[in-house]
């Protein structure tokens, strides 16, 4: 199924973007969606033609699918068709707000993944900006249907760095026992999405303010993060893929002044990757930034990298041949 609305009734979405930009999303998205499990899975589409290379991409754990066309925009622009998917719980995808643990956020890359390659045929890549970095490597890790991985965040479940922003490695330790010991009790239990995600450390520009403030009144805000997925992001949890067995080339953009994932953390775990593997560092940034200028660099950094590994040297399609077809 497809919306003509790019997937959105309600018009809150459109004042994250330029008008301009308003309508180059309602022009070229289409909405549809996949299950996972038992979940109906909300999934974004900009389509060049079945054989241009496709970049399958989710979003953090703050905004969703939406709040990052600004992102994925470059990429249609570039060549690339893009199909981006809501986490479950998340978004416009089902399942109980907040609540879903990471296990089904991996599911949900693999089926995913599966969707795409139902609608196309070209060479097929993976990135990941925060949280759904790291399930993007723990699903796209020697997939044999991925060419490349491009992440922000890497590191293992379990190691206390991956949530820094909660404290040393012993707090960290003691909210684990905690979230786990409320998870057996009261599963309902739920902290502030603001307090367990500062998003004064994520949203650091001086413009994105009054875009938090919006983003605060948004109605599909996800607006508590439940005992369940707390505890699975504390759970110490092998990849299935070693980094040091790793042989899909994978690019780590690492954010120099991150608060949530330290840049000494990412560049940890960058050099346990066997295989071929760039590491791009964003000096004197936070996490991310809202601007303009900020999406438009980080996808080029991830466009040249996809480019590198046969994005179009193997669909033998240009970005302008992409473009003139669309």
């Amino acid at each position: 199924m497809a919306d003509g609305d790019a997937g959105l009734a309600h018009d809150n979405w459109k004042t994250f973007y330029t008008p301009a930009e308003v309508d180059e999303i309602e022009t070229h998205a289409q909405t549809t969606m996949f299950i996972s499990g038992t979940l109906p899975i909300h999934a974004r589409m900009f389509l060049h033609g079945p054989s241009s290379p496709t970049v399958v991409m989710a979003h953090p754990m703050l905004p969703y699918g939406i709040m990052l066309a600004r992102l994925q925009l470059p990429f249609y622009r570039a060549g690339f068709n893009v199909i981006q998917w809501d986490l479950p719980g998340w978004g416009q995808s089902g399942g109980p707000r907040g609540a879903v643990p990471v296990t089904k956020f991996i599911l949900a890359w693999h089926d995913a993944l599966a969707f795409a390659l139902t609608r196309v045929t070209g060479p097929m890549f993976a990135m990941g900006l925060a949280e759904d970095s790291v399930t993007c490597y723990y699903m796209g890790a020697n997939n044999a249907r991925l060419n490349a991985l491009s992440l922000h965040t890497l590191h293992e479940y379990g190691d206390p760095d991956g949530v820094r922003w909660q404290g040393s490695p012993l707090v960290v330790r003691m909210k684990a026992a905690g979230v786990n010991l409320g998870k057996a009790l009261r599963p309902s239990l739920a902290i502030d999405a603001h307090d367990a995600l500062p998003w004064d450390s994520i949203f650091s520009h001086e413009s994105d303010g009054p875009l938090m403030e919006r983003f605060e009144r948004d109605p599909l805000r996800v607006r508590r993060f439940e005992f369940p997925l707390g505890a699975s992001m504390l759970r110490k949890v092998p990849p299935p893929v070693p980094m040091e067995e790793c042989l899909t080339p994978v690019q780590v953009i690492a954010s120099e002044k991150s608060r949530l994932w330290p840049y000494e953390m990412n560049v940890r775990y960058f050099e346990r990757l066997g295989g071929p593997k760039e590491l791009v560092t964003l000096y004197g940034k936070d996490q991310w930034e809202y601007t303009l200028e900020f999406h438009e660099e980080y996808a080029a950094h991830v466009i040249r990298w996809f480019t590198q590994h046969g994005a179009f040297a193997e669909s033998g399609t240009t970005a302008s041949a992409a473009r003139e077809e669309s």
